[in-house]
């Protein structure tokens, strides 16, 4: 048995393969989509993920598991790494460098603005 997702065809269990080729043909699609401005990228992608999910269904959940896996997997493999946003910048903001910020705005506003009103 045989399924047709985004132009490629499926034997139910998909094989390794299939999901490879499915996953290199979805980034293939979201760097055409960026390009073009009347698209908007995360519609793009969540359709994208709803045609992926409805074909799953079809799976057993051990089967669905594996898809997963290895979809995930082969996105992960093609992704670029994004100089301008490293994964570690995302761990946020010390609790150091916000102390000092507030210090700083404490100090412009006592010497800009209540040192003028009380003297």
């Amino acid at each position: 048995m045989t399924k047709t997702l985004d132009g490629l065809n499926f034997d139910l269990p998909p094989t390794e393969a299939q999901i490879i080729e499915l996953a290199h043909q979805h980034r293939k699609n979201l760097d055409e989509a960026i390009f073009h401005q009347e698209i908007h990228l995360g519609n793009f992608c969540l359709a994208q993920r709803k045609r992926v999910y409805d074909f799953t269904r079809q799976l057993d959940p051990q089967q669905r598991e594996q898809f997963y896996d290895v979809y995930n997997g082969e996105l992960k493999r093609v992704a670029d790494d994004d100089e301008l946003h490293p994964v570690d910048s995302e761990r946020g903001v010390g609790v150091f460098a916000i102390a000092l910020v507030l210090g700083i705005i404490a100090l412009v506003l006592y010497f800009a603005v209540i040192r003028n009103v009380i003297g």
